[in-house]
């Protein structure tokens, strides 16, 4: 049965084709995409990935947003097994575990375990992490700590997005946001709510989110601390990446420039959180460049970039870095490329199997290397299951 959201969809796309005075095939031209998938949008029974409302939008001089709607999102949720790895964390959510006997923790030590899970989430060890944040949890409330529980929290928040149980995120990562003792903490969640609200496809919601909260803590760059120009400039690079896949160009433009000021002003990559491994700095925002590059199939452009960014010293091998890897893997199959791409999702494999699994990212550059080659190595056989790429 259709859903009613794809026939809205189609309804949006069929009434913005006609008042362009373009018929489906003239669409289909200039979006590179077939007759058959456009026809299909408008009858409700072909739900598209926003990259392929990107390419329609951006031929109809429309936003993506616009076409998708309310609503219309593009997640895709946790597989069985990592579920079952999580069930633990969403139990101690719901019900925390209780403290053994008087021996409770100190803010010490709740601060130390944040830093060696810092350091676990840096190399990607999810199943780890997974047993051991319901002791985090229950540690971070007994310490009467409100930053260190707003970290706690939003740690768990960050892990449960990259492994995409989405509900069960957003709701921490509130609790994240109202557990903070300011607004620069509480903007450490919302950067990553906004980074899961693109990862769902939800253009909209992680625009408006993100520039509330950038107009909230925007810094006055006289006397800002390092954590309110990070906090602030991801916030702007988030709605970079954004108008890049929303056909908003001008945006993109001015968004970047803002994180580069914000960048400069730092002077060098740095860490300003306790709950994640992101980082900010002038290395991070080109990186963003790059992946924006990538995302509007300019693949040179993104090579160029990329060949003129320094390689990242801190925390090389933190999530971020994995996905400007993805970028490059993405620009070198665009280009057909096939043995550069290769080489980038072997090291991505080989590096951080646990991280790459989670990547949609990852099983779209692999789903296209299989169908435009004629055949496979057994590289890419191997790597096509690892990933999860379905028949």
């Amino acid at each position: 049965m259709t859903d009613h959201t794809d026939r809205d969809l189609g309804d949006r796309l069929r009434s913005i084709r006609k008042r362009r005075s373009l018929s489906q095939p003239e669409l289909a031209t200039a979006t590179g995409l077939s007759l058959s998938c456009i026809s299909k949008i408008e009858r409700g029974i072909l739900t598209p990935r926003v990259p392929t409302l990107r390419k329609i939008g951006e031929a109809l001089g429309v936003t993506t947003s616009v076409l998708q709607g309310a609503g219309m999102g593009d997640a895709e949720g946790a597989d069985e097994a990592t579920l079952d790895l999580w069930e633990p964390v969403r139990h101690a959510l719901a019900a925390p575990p209780a403290l053994d006997g008087d021996d409770a923790p100190t803010a010490a030590e709740v601060r130390a375990e944040l830093h060696r899970l810092q350091g676990e989430m840096a190399e990607h060890r999810y199943a780890e992490m997974a047993a051991a944040v319901p002791a985090l949890l229950r540690d971070s409330a007994a310490v009467g700590d409100r930053s260190l529980r707003s970290s706690a929290l939003g740690m768990v928040g960050w892990l449960l997005v990259q492994n995409r149980q989405w509900d069960d995120a957003k709701l921490v990562l509130e609790q994240a946001v109202d557990a903070a003792d300011d607004e620069v903490l509480a903007a450490g969640a919302i950067n990553t709510r906004v980074w899961s609200e693109i990862r769902q496809g939800n253009l909209a919601d992680a625009r408006l989110l993100a520039l509330e909260w950038a107009d909230r803590i925007e810094p006055k760059f006289s006397r800002a601390t390092v954590a309110n120009l990070a906090a602030w400039g991801r916030l702007w690079m988030y709605v970079s990446t954004i108008a890049v896949r929303d056909n908003r160009p001008h945006e993109h433009e001015d968004a970047l420039g803002l994180a580069r000021a914000a960048a400069a002003r730092i002077g060098g990559e740095v860490l300003a959180e306790a709950a994640t491994t992101r980082t900010f700095g002038p290395t991070t925002v080109e990186h963003v460049a790059v992946e924006t590059a990538a995302l509007s199939e300019q693949p040179g452009l993104a090579l160029a970039l990329a060949e003129r960014t320094p390689p990242p010293v801190l925390l090389p091998t933190a999530a971020g870095r994995l996905r400007h890897r993805l970028d490059m893997a993405n620009a070198h199959a665009q280009l057909g490329n096939w043995g550069d791409s290769m080489v980038e999702l072997r090291k991505l494999a080989d590096r951080a199997p646990e991280w790459v699994v989670q990547q949609r990212y990852a099983r779209d550059i692999m789903g296209g290397i299989v169908e435009r080659r004629r055949t496979l190595t057994d590289d890419m056989r191997e790597l096509a299951d690892m990933v999860r790429l379905e028949v």
